[in-house]
């Protein structure tokens, strides 16, 4: 009898520690996840560090918990131990644990084009069938990362909405959840956009549709046209060029704006997004901008500048309106206008044509594409601004 009691005792108090155990969680951040995490997702891959699993099938984890994709833990086979029998006497040595390598992380799959995907200033709504708690409208940041709730940020750049659930449904069944439904739907998406520069009218950027394309023609009514002395003109487009800073110094798709008669045509060509399209006079038969190429230019400087003048621009150097206000700057007077500066040139029958370009903005923004090639005998006049008392 004392026996039995003894083994109950013993019994009971086993099963108490075991529940104590299951009902306690170890929820430490893992820094070394979370930062293996955001290397991921800038496309670096790095060995994984073993993580720990909680004792018990909790299925939510705690406000406080950062979002981390625990990476499958190193496992570790122990080699055989091989018998001793040459030498019966000597101990054989300790088995060295083999470690498996982790294979690399696959890289996601291709956007289908077209299709829409999550941006920055998105507005996504996200509902999860296990935790009500986490459904809501959630808005994408400037990184296009969304905070989900008590989960914290996941980064759903660049994704569809198919691809934004799996990536959050693999988050919840990492931390703990047993099985996450997770959908993903895009209610407002934010706008493509494209950027037209050089010899238009309204250089600048293009807003479209999300997945939407906009033809070259529609793209150049969009910024108000040719300028009138853009005869003969051809376009650079560079593909994903708003993500390259060298996207006007790349060869590009260059086409003619003119028919096999002369005539001025816009060829069938679509622009999708972050495309950069430029308008150039060529020299001569050439692909390369008048501005880049030829000889020595000169251009009048009039107006309110302290001084005027003639400028001249030799063989090989950019001639620009950016590049005339580099050389003169310091030299405009205090009240020149510099929004509304005037440039006067002759078309091919000798005719003047006057066209305003908006410096201010050109010297603030710094953008090559909105910049304006110069002509050889070109006027520049710079304007004062009138000033009102009352």
């Amino acid at each position: 009898m004392k026996v039995w009691s003894l083994m109950s005792i013993m019994g009971v108090m086993l099963i108490t520690v075991g529940l104590v155990g299951c009902a306690t969680n170890d929820y430490d951040l893992d820094i070394d996840a979370l930062l293996q995490q955001l290397e991921m997702e800038a496309g670096i891959d790095y060995p994984a560090a073993p993580t720990s699993t909680p004792s018990s099938p909790a299925m939510l984890a705690p406000p406080s918990a950062a979002v981390t994709v625990a990476a499958p833990p190193v496992t570790v086979v122990p080699s055989p131990v091989q018998p001793a029998e040459r030498n019966p006497g000597v101990a054989a040595p300790p088995a060295q644990p083999a470690q498996v390598p982790v294979q690399p992380a696959q890289p996601p799959a291709p956007t289908p084009p077209g299709e829409i995907t999550i941006q920055p200033d998105c507005l996504v709504q996200i509902s999860v069938a296990e935790d009500p708690a986490l459904n809501g409208s959630y808005p994408v940041n400037e990184i296009g990362a969304v905070k989900l709730g008590y989960v914290g940020p996941v980064i759903l750049y660049n994704k569809t909405e198919s691809q934004a659930a799996e990536k959050i449904r693999d988050i919840l069944t990492s931390r703990h959840f047993r099985n996450a439904t997770v959908q993903v739907r895009i209610i407002r998406a934010s706008y493509d956009k494209v950027r037209v520069g050089g010899e238009v009218m309204s250089p600048g950027m293009i807003k479209i549709g999300a997945g939407d394309i906009i033809t070259l023609n529609d793209a150049l009514l969009r910024v108000g046209g040719l300028r009138p002395a853009a005869k003969g003109a051809k376009v650079k487009i560079v593909r994903n060029g708003l993500r390259k800073a060298t996207a006007l110094a790349e060869t590009g798709e260059v086409y003619t704006l003119s028919d096999e008669a002369g005539n001025p045509a816009v060829p069938e060509v679509s622009l999708y997004n972050n495309d950069v399209a430029y308008v150039f006079i060529p020299a001569g038969d050439s692909d390369v901008p008048v501005a880049a190429g030829g000889g020595s230019r000169r251009v009048i400087l009039l107006g309110s500048v302290r001084q005027p003048g003639v400028y001249t621009f030799k063989r090989g150097q950019p001639c620009t309106m950016m590049h005339l206000m580099f050389r003169v700057s310091g030299q405009l007077s205090p009240y020149a206008n510099k929004k509304k500066v005037r440039v006067i040139r002759k078309n091919e029958k000798g005719w003047e044509e006057e066209f305003r370009v908006d410096v201010g903005r050109l010297l603030k923004d710094g953008d090559p594409a909105a910049d304006i090639p110069l002509q050889d005998g070109d006027r520049i006049v710079v304007p004062k601004r009138r000033i009102t008392l009352f």
